[in-house]
């Protein structure tokens, strides 16, 4: 089964900066965890903190501005964002059927 993406809505630009701001920190995060070295520890557990943080809050964004806006949702699927146009996009079919 292909998945389907489905225009739901719209934010305006400071939403979409905020989720944008989200997105970048925690690419930038996974980036860091490959040279990251565990023996260095308080670095390590500052990544692996600010990670967990970061991921909460994008998740948190998403789930507050679903309930906001009423997006469609669907247990397989999720939420996408362009960040050119701030339009959502429901992302189904990926439920490895």
């Amino acid at each position: 089964m292909s998945a389907e993406k489905k225009l739901v809505g719209k934010v305006p630009p400071e939403q979409r900066d905020e989720i944008q701001g989200l997105f970048e920190r925690r690419n930038s995060l996974k980036e860091l965890f490959p040279i990251v070295s565990p023996e260095n520890t308080e670095l390590y557990e500052r990544v692996v903190a600010d990670m967990a943080e970061t991921q909460k809050k994008f998740e948190q964004w998403w789930n507050d501005r679903g309930k906001e806006y009423q997006w469609e949702s669907s247990e397989c699927g999720n939420w996408e964002i362009d960040f050119q146009t701030c339009e959502i996009f429901l992302r189904t079919g990926c439920c490895g059927n």
